[in-house]
């Protein structure tokens, strides 16, 4: 069963505590960013790579660990584009996949990438992004705005350069990526790792995240028990998947909510390989696997679907 929540509510409540929070970042962001947005520009210059191509979006959660054996085996294919969020680029550089763009909107100075080699990736960067992790990337970069048209915001967009191109936003890196997927004229929109809902852990490993928790650990509290508990007071709404039972906090609810708005919306095919992920209302739910061996022309294998 899916949850009943008054939608415009939870997305209004979410975007006035980012602004309660973060308005001073973004302004003080933007400012120490705009050499770099001059110099870089916007969004035009990722048109022409997504353009009629399948994109995989590949989010941070646990069910990320699955699937970086077959993102390894299918990176160089040309039809298909890779692009992480933030978070995921760390467990991605792990385990040998150099996505083709990385999207981040991180406006605190969390060190996603500052240790990885990101010279030749492409980094499509909010342009109130935190300037500490601006500074940490070594890649091609490009610039954006978000769709959100309140005068809080119309300054910043205003100084920022409306030409760099607008992003909608669900609250999360994932819905950005996804909004620019389908803003440039994929063919396919590929759902990886993006689960928006725990049971026992929130990220996939190697991330931020759980690296943060492996310091805390202790012989007596491991990892596996500090992710347990925290997920466990994270627990704000319920969501079913067949027989399954996960559990979601109120920003990762808002992001799937706006996702299937928007997919139900498009009229390109999405397929949800995360765990539990978008209501298979709006997308095809299958196994990664499943869908490579689609794109390849072989059957689905029995027991793989998700």
């Amino acid at each position: 069963m899916e949850p009943i929540v008054d939608r415009e509510r939870l997305y209004g409540d979410l975007n006035d505590g980012i602004l309660a929070e973060r308005r001073a970042a973004f302004a003080r962001n933007l400012d120490l960013n705009l050499p770099l947005i001059r110099r870089h520009g916007g969004l035009r210059a990722v048109m022409p790579a997504l353009k009629g191509r399948t994109a995989l979006v590949i989010g941070a959660g646990p069910s990320l660990d699955r699937d970086l054996p077959l993102l390894r085996s299918c990176q160089q294919r040309q039809e298909l584009v890779c692009i992480a969020v933030d978070m995921a680029l760390r467990p991605l550089a792990g385990a040998g996949i150099r996505p083709r763009f990385v999207v981040s909107c991180e406006t605190s100075p969390v060190d996603f990438f500052g240790d990885v080699d990101t010279a030749g990736l492409h980094l499509v960067a909010f342009s109130c992004m935190s300037a500490v992790n601006l500074r940490r990337w070594r890649g091609g970069m490009s610039f954006y705005n978000w769709m959100i048209h309140r005068p809080e915001y119309a300054a910043l967009w205003e100084k920022a350069g409306s030409e760099l191109g607008f992003l909608g936003t669900g609250s999360l890196v994932t819905t950005q990526a996804a909004a620019l997927a389908l803003g440039c004229g994929v063919a396919r929109l590929v759902l990886v790792g993006n689960d928006l809902g725990f049971t026992d852990r929130f990220y996939a490993r190697g991330t931020v995240a759980h690296r943060s928790a492996g310091r805390a650990s202790a012989r007596l509290s491991p990892v596996e028990t500090g992710e347990m508990i925290r997920s466990r007071r994270a627990r704000e709404y319920r969501v079913r998947r067949g027989d399954r039972e996960f559990y979601t906090t109120r920003q990762f609810l808002a992001g799937k909510l706006w996702l299937e708005e928007l997919f139900g919306r498009s009229a390109v095919p999405v397929c949800d390989c995360s765990d539990p992920g978008c209501s298979e209302k709006y997308v095809a739910k299958m196994n990664l696997g499943d869908f490579m061996d689609g794109m390849d022309g072989r059957p689905a294998r029995k027991g793989r679907n998700i």
